[in-house]
């Protein structure tokens, strides 16, 4: 039997700052590893390397030098079996913005099926979404693994959630584990009928406190001129409010970006200007109440 490690959307350092106790576990016997992107420090891949062998591509969400660095898709054959690793997102802005819209899974999955068909492979490793995924489409063997770090700085996930593929002469056994129990997870049987937005949000809560929530939507939608610099300012009260298991404050928000060396001026003056004009506009709403 050949046994490889499936993993996806980490974002180290970033949004997971160490790697769960159960992961050894879940992955015994594997004689490689396959990342599907959104890696986040490449110290990452080290300590995987410390189980199996890994190899890595590039997703949308890493530091620039993580970008230069991994290669966007991996066609690895093992066994005879071809499989295409790919994170998934469009490298063009304007697509990846229009494929967010699009809330059926049809096109989704057309995509990756055609990516893996242009490839020959069999089957498809890919990430980018945060929701842990086994289905079969148009020939093809869409598996993924889910993720180890949430999807945004505002949510933690509710299950940090790998892959394990198992080849045994002509069968292969594909299966989510939950890092929690180190057991093969017990997965509600995926509804295509049911919109992308509200699939993932099985998969991830809010750390945000409720009055913020609102907010935070007008936030993401700010287009920054350096995002790199806001991300680093979330980073340290991100790690705080998980490890502390708090709510994120719209006070600690706002530090974080006014405290920050990293935030351009124009960008720091938007968020803040958007965060404080808010917050007037609650309090202006409360007094009125």
């Amino acid at each position: 039997m050949t046994s490889i490690g499936l993993i996806s959307d980490t974002h180290y350092q970033d949004r997971l700052f160490a790697l769960p106790d159960k992961l050894a576990q879940v992955w015994t016997g594997v004689s490689l590893i396959l990342h599907a992107g959104d890696v986040g420090d490449l110290s990452l891949l080290d300590a995987l390397s410390a189980i199996a062998p890994v190899i890595a591509v590039s997703g949308n969400d890493e530091p620039e030098a993580v970008k230069q660095q991994l290669p966007l898709t991996a066609v690895v054959t093992v066994d005879g079996r071809r499989l295409l690793v790919t994170h998934s997102h469009f490298t063009d802005a304007a697509e990846e913005r229009a494929s967010r819209r699009e809330q059926s899974w049809g096109p989704k999955f057309d995509r990756l099926a055609e990516l893996a068909q242009g490839a020959g492979a069999r089957y498809v490793i890919y990430g980018h979404t945060h929701i842990p995924l086994l289905v079969e489409h148009q020939g093809v063997t869409l598996f993924n693994p889910g993720a180890l770090a949430a999807p945004s700085y505002f949510t933690r996930p509710k299950r940090l959630l790998v892959g394990r593929l198992d080849f045994r002469g002509q069968n292969a056994k594909l299966d989510h584990y939950d890092l929690a129990t180190g057991r093969s997870a017990d997965l509600a049987k995926f509804n295509p009928r049911l919109e992308f937005g509200f699939t993932l949000q099985q998969f991830q809560s809010s750390i945000v406190e409720p009055s913020l929530l609102a907010d935070i939507d007008r936030l993401r939608s700010l287009k920054f001129e350096q995002p790199r610099g806001v991300v680093q300012a979330l980073v340290p009260l991100y790690r705080r409010c998980l490890t502390e298991n708090q709510p994120m404050r719209r006070k600690d928000l706002l530090a974080a970006l006014e405290g920050s060396a990293e935030v351009a001026a124009a960008d720091r003056a938007a968020a803040l200007g958007l965060l404080t004009h808010a917050a007037d506009e609650t309090i202006v709403s409360d007094h009125q109440a």
